[in-house]
């Protein structure tokens, strides 16, 4: 295989009882969390063919990376640490009440899509953008919704949304032109971008739900 960024590599997989390994072999000084990402691109293209053969939903989840020549026994976890950084102090209790009962009512479902495509974006580094973009474009609609502009064109609901969350247009341009590409088809988000489009996204996030 060749990655986009010139990274010449083998790969052996073998999966048995539903349990995957993946040897790599490269020369290249990989990051681990690239290296996962790539890793689960592999297994979960050659599952999306079985599954389109057959019908089956298959799912990945890369759990742990091992290489005794260069000392690396790492088992993942589900955080992603910019996130998980940026958020350390929330109090979750107090947080967790305040999402429900915003959450609640005939909008509320633009609420949950948005946090359900936010866990997306986590989920699946190539689309990180896609769903990044998706998800702030939920938050549009429900403030359309609450602002009886659901009639009204896209340019005046993205102006009403702005303004209600003090959010620069520049910040919500920086996740569409991650999206874009994805939304036809074109490839995905390059690693490097996604701490950028986390964080400015959960900013996005969190300035207007403080609003409404």
């Amino acid at each position: 295989m060749r990655e986009p960024w010139g990274v010449n590599a083998e790969a052996q997989v073998s999966i048995v009882l539903n349990q995957a390994a993946v040897w790599v072999t490269s020369e290249h000084n990989w990051n681990i969390f690239d290296l996962r990402n790539v890793v689960k691109n592999i297994v979960q293209g050659h599952l999306a063919m079985i599954g389109y053969l057959k019908g089956y939903a298959y799912d990945v989840e890369i759990t742990r990376v091992l290489s005794r020549e260069r000392e690396i026994d790492y088992v993942f976890g589900i955080d992603i640490p910019c996130i998980t950084n940026r958020n350390q102090d929330v109090d979750l209790n107090e947080a967790l009440l305040q999402l429900r009962q915003k959450t609640t009512g005939e909008h509320g479902v633009f609420l949950l899509r948005c946090f359900d495509d936010l866990t997306s974006a986590m989920k699946h580094a190539d689309d990180t953008g896609f769903y990044c973009y998706r998800a702030i474009e939920s938050l549009r609609h429900h403030c359309a919704a609450r602002n009886n502009l659901r009639e009204a064109n896209k340019v005046q609901q993205w102006q009403a949304f702005r303004d209600i969350s003090g959010v620069e247009e520049t910040s919500i341009r920086l996740i569409k032109a991650a999206a874009d590409p994805l939304r036809h088809g074109e490839p995905g988000t390059e690693a490097i971008d996604r701490a950028e489009l986390f964080t400015t996204t959960w900013a996005i996030v969190d300035a207007y739900l403080s609003k409404v």
